[in-house]
C-alpha cells in the first residue's frame, strides 16, 4: 500500500523498537484544516500562495470538502469530478508535498455522500405507512394512498393484514385474483391506490400498505458538479456505484488519490429503509419483519430494537466496510465521524483508519480570567463521555490516531480568540484525541476584499482572521502534545461495556430511528455518561467495548487483552441489568471462570483492588490522559478547573525519576519527587505533561538533573505594579490609525476614540520601569498581563519573551531585566468583531455566499451592526514579578 498506510503501520510498531526518550514530531503531529472550496473557485496562484500561509503557521494537513459558491461568481465555480477539478486537486497535491502538507478530501462535496450520479433507486429511502383498519370482510375501494406530502417518488412495498395474531401480505399471499389495486399517478407521484377484495375472515382488520419513498435527502451545501440525491448507505450496491463513479474520475485524468478520505457525521435522519431491508432482517434476527409491521409501527421494543440493530449492521458492512475497502484498494486510508449513526459506534469507528469525534460548542469551565462572551457563545454539546467513543474504537484496535473536528461553533463569527480554544482543546486531549482537525477555514483569493469568503458555522482559522497573526503560538501548542500523545500506547484501567442493546429497546415509540448524534446522546444514554463520569472523578479511565469486540478479547497473563493486543484489568458492566446476548453472557462468564475481573457499576471498592486511581484527578481533580511508552509512562495534565492546584501526590503507576514538559514554550523541567510522590503546581486554565521513567539509568539520571526546576511561585514583596507612563500605538490595522496615545496605565483601545471603536489589528504598549541593583537579585521573572484581549506578544528590552494567548496570560523569563531603564513592549491583537460590525453599519455587503450563507449560532440570518465594542488591547493591570 502507500504512504499512507505505511505510515499508520509504523505508528503501530512495538515500543522496544524505539526507545527514545522523547516523541519524534511526526507530520500528522501537526494540527490540519477542514478547507472549504467554495464553488470549487480555486485557482493555481491562490492555491499556491494560501498553502505556503498555512505550512507557514504550522499546519500539516488540510481536507478539501467541495460546497456551494460565491455570488456573482459562478463564472469561476469548477465541476466537481471534472477534468479542471481533478487538475487543480493535482496541483494542490503537489503543492502539498512542497510545503509539507497533507491533502485529504471528502468523498463527495458538502454532506452526507450524493451527487447527480445517484439514481432514484439507489438513492436514501423512507418507509410511507399507511395504516388503516375495517370491520367489514369485503374491501370496496379502501383508500390506501400514501399522504400527499409523501406521495412523490413512492413505489408499493406490500399490503398487510392483521388480526389477532394473524399477519397477511395480501398481495403476495392471494394475487391479484382476490384482491385488486387500482393505482393512478403522476409521473413518480401516486395521486390515488385504493384496493378491492375479500378478507380470510371477519374484522376487526388492521390493513397497512407500506410505500418505499425514493430520494428523501438531497446533498446537504452541495458544490457545483455535486447537487444531487443522497445515496442509499445500507445498500452495498448503491455505495459501490457511488464510489466507482468518483473512482473513474481519478482514473480517467491520471490524479493521484489523496492521503486520507474523509466522511463527515452521519446526518441522513430522513432514511429510515432499504430495498432489501426485510430480506436482511429476516436473515440476521431470524423471523419476518413483515410479518410484524404493525409490531413495529406500534413501537414493540423488542421488534424495534431488532429492526434499528439491523440497520447498524448494515451500515456498517454495506457503508463503512465498503467505503474503507475502496479506499484501502487505491492506497488511502480512511477518516470518519461515526457519531449520527443508527449502530453501535464502536463498530463503525472501529472499521476505519482514523475514527473522528466531533465538538460542537464552548465548554464552560469557569477558567479563572477565561474571558467570557454571553449571549455570544453555544454550549458545547460535546462532553468528556462522548469524546471518548472514538478514542475507545482506536484503542481497543490500537489504531494509532484519534481525530477530531474541532471548534465547531464556539462562539459567533469574528468573536472566537485563542484562549476560548485551548481549554476545549485540552478536554479533546484528555479525552483521547491526537490529530485534530479545525473546522474550518474557506479558500479565499489572496486579493479578495476583507472579510474575503467564509463558512457559514464558525470557527474561522484563516489568514483574514485576526487570531491569524499569533495563531502559530496556538499550532506549535497542539503540536507538542499531539506528539506526546501519538507516543506509545494508550494505558487507560477498564474496558466498559457499551449496553447498546439496552439504547436499543428506549424510546420505542414514535421515530423509529435511533442515530447516536452529539446533540442527543446525552437524553439517550444518561446512566452510560454518569457511568463514564463517575470513573473518571475517582481517578480512573477507560474505554468502551462493543459486543463484536469483546467477543475477540481474552484473559492473558492477568489481564483482558483484545484482538489487537490492547490490555486492561478488569471489564466493567454499567449495570447488572444491561441487556445481554447469550454469547456474550457466555464469554463474560468464561472470562470470569478464567480469572478476569468483571465489576458491575462504578464499585469504587473493587476497581481499586485491580487498578490504582490518580490522586490527580480523583483528589486534585485535574484532567489527564495516561500513556506507556518503553521507559514509563507520560501524562498529559490539564487544570479546567477555576481554581489553582498546588501540592504532592502519588502517581498510579512506579517510577524512579520525571520530567516536566511544558507545551505552551517546548521547555523541560524537572519535577520534584519523594518517593512515589511528586508536587505538581498548575494555575487555572494551564496545562502540562509529565514523563516518568520506571528505571533511572546513569544517563537519564545526568540529563535530568542538568534541567532548571520549574519556578512558579511569587516571592513576596517583589511585585510591580506598571502603572503609569504608558503609550498605545498601532500597526497592521485597519483602519489605519499613525496616531501615539499617551494612556498613563494600560487600557482597551475600544472606547479611547470613535476610529479606535472599529478598528482591528495590533496595540503596541510601551512603557519604561525602573529597577535598582539590589531588585535583581533573582533571575527568574514573570510578567502577569491580566485580562488580555486577546493575545499579546511581550518583548522586555526589545528581546521576545513569547506570546499570552490563553489564560493565565502570564509568561516568564530570565536575565533579560537590568539595573536602570527597562522598556516593557507589549502587542496586543483583537479580535476583528468591531471591525465587521462597523461594515454591517456602513452597509458594506460581505455577506456574498451562496445558499445559507453566514448565520449567528442558532442558524438565523443576522446582522452585527448593533454589537457593542468588543473589548481590545491590555483590560487591566500589568504587573512583573520574580518566581521561585
Amino acid at each position: 500500500m502507500r504512504k499512507a498506510l505505511l505510515s499508520l503501520a509504523l505508528c503501530a510498531l512495538p515500543l522496544a523498537i524505539h526507545a527514545q526518550q522523547r516523541p519524534e514530531v511526526h507530520q500528522e503531529a501537526k494540527p490540519g484544516l477542514r478547507w472549504w472550496w467554495l464553488g470549487s473557485a480555486v485557482d493555481k496562484p491562490n492555491l499556491q500562495w494560501t498553502l505556503q500561509q498555512y505550512a507557514n503557521q504550522g499546519v500539516g494537513a488540510v481536507e478539501i470538502t467541495p460546497i456551494y459558491g460565491v455570488q456573482g461568481n459562478q463564472a469561476n465555480n469548477i465541476d466537481y469530478l471534472s477534468d479542471h477539478w481533478m487538475e487543480m486537486l493535482r496541483f494542490t497535491e503537489q503543492q502539498g508535498r512542497a510545503t509539507g502538507i497533507e491533502v485529504d478530501m471528502a468523498t463527495g462535496t458538502g454532506w452526507p455522500f450524493g451527487g447527480p450520479w445517484v439514481p432514484l433507486q439507489e438513492s436514501a429511502s423512507q418507509m410511507v405507512i399507511v395504516d388503516k383498519r375495517v370491520d367489514e370482510r369485503k374491501l370496496k375501494a379502501l383508500d390506501l394512498t400514501p399522504p400527499s406530502k409523501k406521495a412523490s417518488n413512492c413505489q408499493l412495498v406490500g399490503i398487510y393484514a392483521f388480526s389477532d395474531g394473524i399477519a397477511v401480505n395480501l398481495i403476495k399471499a392471494f394475487g391479484e385474483k382476490k384482491f385488486k389495486i387500482n393505482k393512478q399517478q403522476q409521473g413518480n407521484t401516486i395521486t390515488s391506490l385504493t384496493l378491492d377484495g375479500k378478507l380470510p375472515s371477519k374484522g376487526p382488520w388492521r390493513i397497512m400498505a407500506l410505500y418505499q419513498k425514493f430520494g428523501v435527502m438531497r446533498v446537504k451545501r452541495a458544490a457545483p458538479g455535486g447537487a444531487g440525491l443522497v445515496v442509499d448507505h445500507f445498500n452495498k450496491m448503491a455505495v459501490g456505484h457511488y464510489l466507482q463513479h468518483i473512482e473513474q474520475a481519478f482514473e480517467r485524468t491520471h490524479t493521484p488519490y489523496p492521503h486520507t478520505f474523509f466522511n463527515d457525521s452521519y446526518e441522513v435522519a430522513e432514511a429510515d429503509y432499504t430495498t432489501d431491508l426485510f430480506k436482511e432482517f429476516e436473515k440476521r434476527r431470524g423471523y419476518s419483519l413483515e410479518a410484524n409491521l404493525n409490531k413495529l409501527v406500534d413501537g414493540d421494543p423488542m421488534v424495534v430494537a431488532d429492526y434499528r440493530e439491523t440497520l447498524g449492521d448494515l451500515l456498517l458492512e454495506n457503508f463503512t466496510e465498503t467505503w474503507t475497502a475502496w479506499a484501502h484498494s487505491h492506497g488511502a486510508i480512511t477518516r470518519n465521524q461515526a457519531h449520527g449513526s443508527p449502530a453501535n459506534l464502536i463498530d463503525c469507528y472501529s472499521a476505519v483508519d482514523i475514527p473522528e469525534i466531533e465538538g460542537f460548542g464552548l465548554s464552560d469551565f469557569g477558567i479563572k480570567g477565561l474571558r467570557k462572551d454571553s449571549g455570544f457563545t453555544r454550549k458545547n454539546d460535546s462532553d468528556f463521555s462522548m469524546y471518548k467513543w472514538a478514542s475507545s474504537a482506536a484503542h481497543i484496535n490500537a489504531k494509532p490516531f484519534t481525530s477530531s473536528e474541532t471548534f465547531t461553533w464556539l462562539t459567533e463569527h469574528f468573536r472566537t480568540s485563542l484562549s476560548q480554544m485551548k481549554p476545549d482543546m485540552d478536554l479533546m486531549f484528555v479525552g483521547g484525541v491526537n490529530h485534530m482537525f479545525f473546522h474550518g477555514t474557506a479558500y479565499s483569493p489572496k486579493n479578495d476584499p476583507w472579510p474575503g469568503w467564509k463558512f457559514y458555522a464558525s470557527v474561522d482559522m484563516s489568514p483574514t482572521n485576526t487570531i491569524w497573526r499569533d495563531a502559530p503560538y496556538l499550532m506549535s501548542y497542539i503540536t507538542r502534545c499531539q506528539s506526546f500523545l501519538q507516543w506509545g500506547k494508550p494505558d487507560n484501567d477498564f474496558l466498559v461495556f457499551v449496553p447498546v442493546r439496552d439504547l436499543w429497546h428506549k424510546q420505542s415509540k414514535g421515530k423509529r430511528l435511533m442515530q447516536f448524534a452529539i446533540h442527543t446522546m446525552g437524553q439517550l444514554a444518561p446512566e452510560f455518561s454518569e457511568t463514564i463520569d463517575n470513573i473518571d472523578r475517582m481517578g480512573f479511565d477507560c474505554d468502551y467495548i462493543s459486543e463484536r469486540w469483546l467477543l475477540q478479547t481474552r484473559f492473558v497473563d492477568g489481564m483482558l487483552q483484545t484482538a489487537a493486543g490492547t490490555r486492561y484489568k478488569a471489564l466493567i458492566l454499567p449495570s447488572k441489568d444491561n441487556l445481554l446476548t447469550k454469547a456474550v453472557r457466555s464469554h463474560i462468564d468464561t472470562l470470569r471462570q478464567q480469572g478476569a475481573t468483571i465489576i458491575v457499576g462504578t464499585n469504587k471498592l473493587q476497581m481499586a483492588q485491580v487498578a490504582h486511581p490518580e490522586a490527580l484527578k480523583a483528589d486534585l481533580g485535574l484532567k489527564l490522559i495516561r500513556r506507556a511508552n518503553a521507559q514509563g509512562h507520560h501524562y498529559f495534565i490539564a487544570n479546567l478547573s477555576d481554581h489553582d492546584v498546588e501540592s504532592t501526590v502519588a502517581l498510579a503507576v512506579p517510577f524512579q525519576k520525571a520530567l516536566w514538559f511544558d507545551p505552551m514554550t517546548g521547555q523541560r523541567f524537572q519535577a520534584e519527587t519523594h518517593s512515589d510522590s511528586l508536587h505538581i503546581s498548575l494555575r487555572s486554565g494551564e496545562s502540562l505533561i509529565l514523563q516518568t521513567f520506571k528505571e533511572a539509568s546513569e544517563a537519564i539520571s545526568k540529563e535530568l538533573g542538568g534541567l532548571p526546576v520549574r519556578t512558579t511561585t511569587q516571592i513576596e514583596n517583589t511585585r510591580k505594579v506598571l502603572d503609569k507612563g504608558w503609550t498605545l500605538s498601532f500597526k497592521d490595522c485597519s483602519p489605519t490609525y499613525d496616531k501615539l496615545l499617551s494612556i498613563g496605565q494600560p487600557t482597551a483601545w475600544e472606547n479611547l476614540n470613535d476610529t479606535l471603536r472599529t478598528l482591528m489589528g495590533t496595540g503596541v504598549y510601551e512603557c519604561k520601569v525602573n529597577f535598582k541593583k539590589g531588585e535583581l537579585s533573582g533571575a527568574n521573572w514573570a510578567i502577569d498581563l491580566g485580562d488580555v484581549r486577546e493575545s499579546a506578544r511581550v518583548y522586555i528590552n526589545d528581546s521576545l519573551i513569547g506570546c499570552a494567548w490563553a489564560a493565565p496570560f502570564t509568561l516568564q523569563f530570565s536575565n533579560l531585566l537590568k539595573p536602570g531603564m527597562n522598556r516593557i513592549r507589549v502587542e496586543v491583537t483583537n479580535l476583528p468583531a468591531n471591525r465587521i460590525a462597523q461594515l454591517d453599519r456602513e452597509g458594506y455587503k460581505w455577506r456574498k455566499m451562496e445558499e445559507i450563507n453566514v448565520v449567528n449560532i442558532n442558524y438565523k440570518t443576522t446582522s452585527y451592526a448593533n454589537w457593542a465594542p468588543v473589548p481590545s488591547g491590555l483590560n487591566s493591570q500589568v504587573v512583573l514579578y520574580r518566581v521561585k
